[in-house]
């Protein structure tokens, strides 16, 4: 793997992108540190929008929350990769969900290792070798 590739979560996009949310000082502080080569994909893109505006405190319209993902894409440039190719959901490579909410975050732990990269979140309860807690 190379230094430096995450895949963010919800989490982590939504933390790092609104100044509103509570953890966006640790976002965004680990972010000018690591300087991280950013993957993204459709489900966290989505999830991104879909978050921010049903999240009371960010109240962000559609238009809102895709210009924001927009920007922060835009900004990114060249250290942005869209993942096109993402495995089937029932290839979760060897790992075993034991709730609903281990389904996404697994999958994209997977994700983030079949790219050669990191899942960086907020979530301190993603216990998987892939991923990486923002601190």
């Amino acid at each position: 793997m190379s230094a430096g590739h995450f895949l963010l979560d919800v989490n982590a996009l939504v933390g790092l992108l609104w100044n509103v949310h509570s953890l966006h000082s640790r976002a965004h502080g680990w972010f000018a540190r690591e300087k991280p080569l950013v993957l993204g994909c459709t489900l966290t893109e989505l999830s991104f929008v879909r978050v921010s505006m049903a999240d009371r405190t960010i109240a962000a319209s559609y238009a809102d929350a895709e210009r924001a993902l927009a920007q922060f894409i835009g900004a990114l440039g060249t250290r942005y990769r869209f993942v096109e190719a993402v495995p089937p959901g029932p290839l979760l490579q060897g790992r075993t969900p034991r709730t609903h909410k281990e389904v996404s975050d697994l999958y994209l732990c997977a994700l983030a290792e079949a790219n050669g990269a990191k899942l960086a979140t907020l979530d301190a309860g993603i216990r998987d070798p892939a991923a990486v807690l923002i601190a």
